[in-house]
C-alpha cells in the first residue's frame, strides 16, 4: 500500500508545481500584453519566457533560506531528555544530523522543522509534549524531518512557497496601472482573491509526501493517525499560533497549519465555515489516510481528489 500511495505522492507533487508555474507563467505573460490583448513579442516567445520564469522561480524557491529566515524569530529554550530521544532516533533512522533541538511556549500542539543552511532545527510546542505520547510526537517528528529529506516533499515545499508569494503581487497593481499595464493590473488584483479562496491542495501535497516519508520512516501508521486526530480537537486554537509574522510562509515547516481567525462566506449564506474547519478538514483527511495505511486499506483513495471533495463540502 505505501508503494502506490508513494507514485500518487510523486504526482501530487508534480502537480502542486505545475499550479505554481502556470499561475506565474499567468502573472508573466500578463506584463508583454497591451490593453488590446496582444503581445509585445511573438506568442511563441512569450509562452516560452512565460514558462521559463516561473520555473526558474521554483528552482531557486530554497526551502533552506526560507528557514534561515525563519529560525531568526524561535527564541532557542532547551528541549526535555524525551523528547531529545525521540528526535535522536529518527535523525539515526535517516542518518541525518540535528544541530539544535529546542521547545516553544505555545498551548497549541505543533513540531517544527526547519532545515537550515548550516543545522537542522527540530522544535516541539510544549503543547505537543503535553498532549501527545512518545508515539505520536515521533511520528510527526519523522513527517516533519523525513519529509525535508524526501525530494518530492522537498519539490512540494518549494511550489508551497512559492504559493505563498501569490499575496505580495497585490502592491504590484498599481505599478501596473502607472505604467500602463491594465492586464498585469487586473492579474495582480484578482490573484489575492484566488490565492485566499482556492482549496490549499498545493499545501496537502506537501503534507501527502510528508505522511509518506513519515510512516515508511517509522513503520507506524496508526500513531501519524491518533496524531492527527489528537492535532484536529485544536482547530478552533490554529489561528492562535505566533510563531514568526504572518507574512513569513511558516506552514510548509509545521505540521498544524497557522491561519487567520475569519470565515468564509460563498453563494450568500448558503456556504459559510471558518479557517478552523478547514484545518480540521485537512487533519482528520490525514488522519484517515494513516488509518487505511494501518488497516491494509488502499490509502491512495485519501489524496488530492478526496482533499478537493472534502473542500467543496465545507459550510454544507
Amino acid at each position: 500500500m505505501i508503494i502506490s500511495l508513494e507514485a500518487v505522492a510523486r504526482r501530487s507533487a508534480m502537480l502542486a508545481c505545475a499550479q505554481s508555474v502556470l499561475f506565474f507563467g499567468l502573472f508573466t505573460a500578463t506584463w508583454f500584453l497591451d490593453d488590446t490583448f496582444s503581445p509585445y513579442i511573438p506568442w511563441p516567445w512569450l509562452v516560452g519566457i512565460s514558462l521559463v520564469m516561473p520555473i526558474l522561480l521554483l528552482l531557486k524557491s530554497s526551502p533552506e533560506k526560507t528557514a534561515d529566515r525563519l529560525v531568526k524569530y524561535l527564541p532557542p529554550q532547551p528541549p526535555s531528555q524525551q523528547f531529545m530521544n525521540i528526535v535522536d532516533e529518527i535523525a539515526i533512522a535517516l542518518i541525518e544530523p540535528v544541530e539544535s533541538i529546542q521547545t516553544y511556549a505555545s498551548p497549541v500542539a505543533n513540531i517544527i522543522m526547519l532545515p537550515c543552511s548550516g543545522k537542522e532545527v527540530v522544535v516541539a510546542t510544549t503543547g505537543a509534549l503535553q498532549r501527545l505520547n512518545r508515539d505520536e510526537i515521533q511520528a510527526l517528528v519523522a513527517a516533519q524531518f523525513a519529509g525535508m529529506r524526501d525530494r518530492w516533499c522537498r519539490l512540494a515545499t518549494r511550489a508551497e512557497i512559492m504559493w505563498w508569494l501569490v499575496p505580495c503581487l497585490l502592491p504590484l497593481t498599481l505599478f501596473a496601472l502607472l505604467i500602463n499595464k491594465p492586464w498585469a493590473a487586473v492579474f495582480c488584483f484578482v490573484s489575492v482573491f484566488v490565492w485566499a479562496f482556492s482549496p490549499r491542495n498545493i499545501e496537502h501535497a506537501r503534507d501527502l509526501c510528508a505522511d509518506v516519508a513519515a510512516v515508511r520512516t517509522t513503520l507506524n501508521p496508526q500513531a501519524l493517525g491518533s496524531a492527527m486526530r489528537k492535532l484536529a480537537e485544536q482547530a478552533e486554537d490554529a489561528s492562535t499560533i505566533k510563531i514568526v509574522p504572518w507574512y513569513l510562509p511558516i506552514n510548509p515547516f509545521i505540521v498544524i497549519p497557522k491561519r487567520f481567525k475569519t470565515s468564509v462566506t460563498v453563494g450568500g449564506s448558503d456556504r459559510q465555515w471558518t479557517e478552523a474547519d478547514e484545518v480540521r478538514m485537512e487533519l482528520i483527511l490525514r488522519a484517515d489516510r494513516a488509518d487505511a495505511m494501518a488497516r491494509g486499506d488502499d490509502p491512495s483513495k485519501y489524496s488530492r481528489k478526496e482533499f478537493l471533495r472534502r473542500s467543496s463540502q465545507l459550510g454544507r
